[in-house]
């Protein structure tokens, strides 16, 4: 712990420092297996993640994913579906970029 910062609260003390916070830390972890997954880094069936690409002909841009809709609250809250529209609005730089 940094004695000079010991009254703040922890976000604070992470914006101090210039740190992310654990959500911040989540979702880009998501992204990151997202990329895998799309670039078929790591071998997991799309399929089995409902995972519909649709390519959007009024922009240049990159392949949109496409969730199918969620009956249950649980895949609502799943990988997938929390990782989808954070993925779709990243900029086409990002989601073509090479390993």
């Amino acid at each position: 712990m940094v004695p000079e910062l010991k009254d703040l609260t922890y976000e604070e003390q992470l914006k101090e420092m210039g740190l992310p916070t654990l959500q911040d830390r989540g979702e880009c972890g998501d992204l990151i297996t997202m990329y895998k997954i799309v670039n078929d880094i790591e071998k997991i069936d799309k399929e089995d993640l409902v995972l519909l690409t649709e390519e959007d002909g009024r922009t240049k841009g990159h392949e949109k994913i496409k969730m199918r809709q969620c009956v249950k609250d649980n895949g609502k809250y799943s990988f997938p579906h929390r990782t989808v529209e954070k993925w779709n609005a990243l900029d086409n730089g990002i989601v073509t970029a090479h390993t």
